[in-house]
């Protein structure tokens, strides 16, 4: 009983010392939380930095109040209203923050930043100076995401507004997972960019984005056909991909960001890009892909597309080792794929004609990969593939290894690619019909 009692006390007594505020505590609506951060090169100073962040709406949800800014003017604030801007030149980010707290209410956190933005002209001069201070400030989340994008990140980041909901956070968390759906661009946090920056393995790449002017897509005219000078042969033939980086899609619409690819850096400097299709293989090769749809040429009827929807079956096999002082890598890839279309209704999907279409999908697939890691040796010799992790197994230390320079041999290894794949599903569809007329019968492939 005595026990007890001198239990409860010392309860009793915690409860006093441990409760309460201190002095680091702060109300929610005392400050104001950035969800972007913006890097362009300056011209007072070293850098220019914008943040954006969220409006505090009224209890009433009256947001007319908020389609100003304190001068009367909408200079600032987004589409929506529901985000403002503001820019600062400063020496470094954490004195841009600072800097920008004399010319608002509320201080400025970072324990909510989603994204941080480098234009591409200060990537490629190098982000060192930018990366130490994010590294190292308590309040910054690695988890956010690393973008690096054609043009201004002042502009991008004034073009960064949701048309579907309210919530500027939520859209960009949504916008980022878009990736798993079809590889076309990675998702890549502050962490992994950081740690492949520093690494004696592998080197980084982070989100290639733009904006697009919706200028690409040609317009039809009012009877819904090619306008008179366009290329009606360039028009009539089946692409299967494009090499088009972020901001050139041919579309039109509202939202102009764009998602496209991978910039690649050696060290802190962006030395290249990978588009959309490339970056597919990069993220097979490193295990992340989810899944997403590639178009295929029929090579029985040409102009005719075979549309399948591929994924990892498991997790690729990655081996090294040396051979007369050469590195060889072996990359063994185990792809599934649904059927997505099959335009010349070839019935690809029985079984004396699937194996044929595993074929075609291992062949698109090995040469994709092989291309890029081309690409990566002979253009750029940069790792992003992060092979450095298996050849270090060769070494006896680590010292051993950061000695030999893999960075600086990867030109130099022997990389062969294989490529199983199978056809697992055929869709609703479990084989292709003719289409019948009342005039003849489109026959199938097998008739």
């Amino acid at each position: 009983m005595k026990r007890l009692s001198i239990i409860l006390v010392l309860i009793f007594v915690s409860c006093l010392f441990l409760s309460g505020c201190t002095k680091d505590s702060r109300e929610i609506d005392d400050q104001v939380y950035s969800l972007v951060i913006g890097c362009d090169k300056g011209i007072c100073n070293k850098i220019r930095i914008t943040v954006q962040f969220p409006v505090y709406k009224s209890g009433n949800n009256d947001s007319s109040g908020n389609n100003k800014n304190s001068n009367g003017s909408s200079q600032g604030i987004s589409n929506n209203g529901n985000t403002l801007f503001e820019t600062v030149e400063a020496s470094s980010i954490l004195e841009g923050i600072n800097l920008l707290g004399s010319a608002t209410t509320r201080r400025i956190s970072l324990v909510h930043t989603k994204t941080i933005i480098f234009s591409e002209a200060v990537a490629k001069e190098g982000i060192e100076d930018v990366l130490a201070p994010i590294a190292r400030f308590r309040e910054i989340r690695r988890i956010m995401q690393v973008v690096i994008c054609r043009g201004s990140a002042e502009e991008f980041i004034k073009n960064n507004n949701t048309l579907i909901g309210e919530s500027t956070a939520k859209a960009m968390e949504l916008a980022s997972t878009q990736a798993n759906y079809s590889g076309y661009f990675p998702e890549q946090s502050f962490q992994e960019f950081y740690t492949g920056v520093i690494s004696p393995y592998k080197q980084s790449y982070a989100v290639y984005a733009g904006l697009n002017e919706f200028k690409k897509l040609q317009p039809l005219d009012k009877s819904g056909s090619l306008p008179l000078d366009s290329d009606e042969i360039f028009s009539s033939m089946l692409k299967t991909k494009y090499n088009m980086p972020p901001g050139d899609m041919p579309r039109s619409g509202n939202r102009k960001i764009e998602f496209m690819g991978v910039a690649f850096f050696n060290g802190s400097k962006m030395v290249g890009t990978l588009n959309g299709y490339e970056t597919r293989y990069l993220l097979m090769v490193e295990g992340k892909f989810q899944r997403g749809y590639f178009t295929m040429e029929d090579e029985q009827s040409k102009d005719q597309a075979i549309v399948v929807d591929l994924r990892l079956g498991r997790r690729p096999k990655i081996s090294a080792y040396f051979k007369d002082g050469i590195p060889i890598i072996n990359v063994k890839l185990n792809i599934e794929a649904d059927i997505g279309a099959i335009q010349s209704r070839i019935p690809y999907e029985k079984l004396n004609r699937i194996q044929d279409l595993n074929k075609s999908i291992e062949q698109l697939v090995q040469r994709g990969v092989s291309d890029v890691i081309r690409k990566t040796q002979q253009e750029y010799n940069t790792d992003v593939f992060g092979f450095g992790k298996k050849v270090a197994t060769n070494f006896f230390t680590v010292t051993e290894f950061e000695e030999y320079n893999w960075l600086k041999h990867y030109k130099d290894a022997k990389i062969n690619v294989e490529v199983e794949a199978n056809v697992r599903r055929t869709g609703i569809m479990s084989q292709s019909a003719p289409i019948r007329n009342n005039e003849d019968t489109i026959k199938t492939g097998d008739d």
